[in-house]
């Protein structure tokens, strides 16, 4: 019984840290794109929506899905997919961008 007890206790925490989003920490802070175009700010929101602040000043505005370990912002003439990944304020990372450029992403506290 204690066996059975302790697979259900297992399961349910590794379902729930399935079903983590992996963006949690996003949502109300800022992610600092820098890149050949210039330095962009990307605003990611909760339900699957983001805008950002281009490097002209003009805003944009989209949407994301989340596929397993992949996300993809749509809105631009391709989708920029990234891993799905857990980002912590200040941490910095690299992307490639749909047209193989690499970008400096850097998730920073606020709006």
């Amino acid at each position: 019984m204690r066996l059975i007890v302790s697979v259900l206790v297992a399961l349910i925490a590794f379902t729930g840290a399935a079903l983590a989003d992996p963006f949690a920490n996003f949502y109300g802070n800022t992610v600092k794109v820098a890149g050949p175009a210039g330095e962009r700010l990307v605003f990611i929101d909760e339900g699957g929506t983001y805008s950002q602040k281009l490097p002209d000043g003009s805003t944009a505005e989209g949407k994301y899905e989340v596929n397993g370990d992949t996300a993809c912002f749509l809105g631009g003439e391709q989708p920029y997919c990234v891993p799905a990944q857990a980002r912590e304020v200040g941490e910095s990372w690299e992307l490639t961008a749909p047209d193989g450029s690499t970008e400096q992403a850097t998730l920073v506290a606020g709006r």
